[in-house]
């Protein structure tokens, strides 16, 4: 018979710890996906949506740093922002510093969708972050980018 070496005590709390991230994820994606579903709004657009009124200038963005913002490949901007055209809730327009470029602006229906999809968001998760005092949410707030910087691919060419 082999004996398998027993887990470590440090081994068995990170991987209990990432079965709490885990959870945690889930709950929160269904969570967000209800509170969006009652906005009309898919995650990815609520994504494009909020990367655009967060970087909003009153020019409107460039597609190349809608992509560095939220990380996809630029056909899949270019797809995202063609429906969010159909819906009427961004714009593009010709980019006055490149007259090859275009530029995304949010428009009035986008930018209250999201606003209020936003304020409920905020409401719904908020509940889950209350339960942890404001001390150990500060903690978080710098560990948790520092595990996702860990883990995730290098951005350099």
């Amino acid at each position: 018979m082999v004996r398998q070496k027993s887990t470590s005590p440090s081994a068995r709390e990170e991987i209990s710890l990432s079965d709490s991230v885990l959870r945690l994820a889930k709950l929160l994606e269904i969570r967000r996906r209800d509170v969006l579903a009652k906005h009309d709004l898919e995650p990815w657009e609520y994504d494009v949506l909020s990367a655009l009124r967060t970087a909003e200038t009153s020019n409107g963005v460039s597609p190349s740093e809608l992509m560095a913002t939220l990380r996809i490949a630029s056909g899949t901007v270019t797809n995202r922002v063609d429906r969010l055209v159909s819906r009427g809730y961004v714009a593009r327009k010709p980019d006055p510093r490149d007259g090859r470029g275009t530029l995304v602006q949010l428009r009035t229906p986008g930018r209250k969708r999201v606003e209020n999809a936003t304020r409920d968001l905020a409401k719904t998760e908020n509940a889950a972050w209350e339960a942890i005092p404001p001390g150990r949410r500060a903690q978080l707030a710098v560990c948790l980018p520092a595990a996702l910087t860990a883990l995730e691919p290098s951005r350099s060419p």
